[in-house]
């Protein structure tokens, strides 16, 4: 079976959506965000109508195209992913770098950050620090940080997300 993603390339939201389709033997192929600028003609003979599906799925990226089915990175992860792994994402404040913020939840307990955009080694920080943080926790610890003179920050807009 081959899935389409269509997502960033390098993000890590599409890196973790190939890793899990992988685990299961699902192969999957990349397809870049580009054709959402492509507005005319997708529903004609039956072809993907990408830019309906961006925005059915509140603009967020990726989304992933398994047997026909169209699917949120949630839905994926859920579906298959691990059974006892929540996942929850957002979007966060229109003010900070980041596009989403995708958070693993299981017993209370976060299981992984991953942020669409913005700062990669920042991302990759949080994700490592909250790893086994309680959901409580986290938002205790970053819900009153700022950048900057922008009123709120990524690890902000992930606490009020939690």
């Amino acid at each position: 079976m081959l899935a389409k993603i269509l997502g960033n390339p390098q993000g890590r939201l599409t890196k973790k959506v190939q890793d899990t389709l992988l685990a299961k033997g699902i192969t999957s192929e990349i397809i870049s965000p580009d054709v959402l600028e492509l507005t005319e003609g997708w529903r004609t003979n039956g072809a993907v109508d990408y830019r309906a599906d961006y925005e059915t799925h509140n603009q967020m990226l990726p989304l992933i195209y398994i047997d026909g089915a169209c699917y949120s990175f949630v839905q994926t992860m859920e579906k298959y992913g691990p059974k006892d792994v929540k996942w929850k994402m957002w979007a966060p404040s229109p003010a900070v770098c980041s596009k989403a913020i995708a958070v693993a939840i299981k017993d209370d307990v976060i299981q992984g950050v991953l942020f669409s955009s913005g700062c990669d080694g920042n991302s990759a920080c949080i994700d490592r620090l909250l790893y086994g943080t309680s959901v409580q926790m986290a938002k205790h610890l970053l819900g009153d940080i700022m950048c900057g003179d922008k009123g709120t920050s990524c690890g902000r807009e992930l606490a009020r997300g939690l």
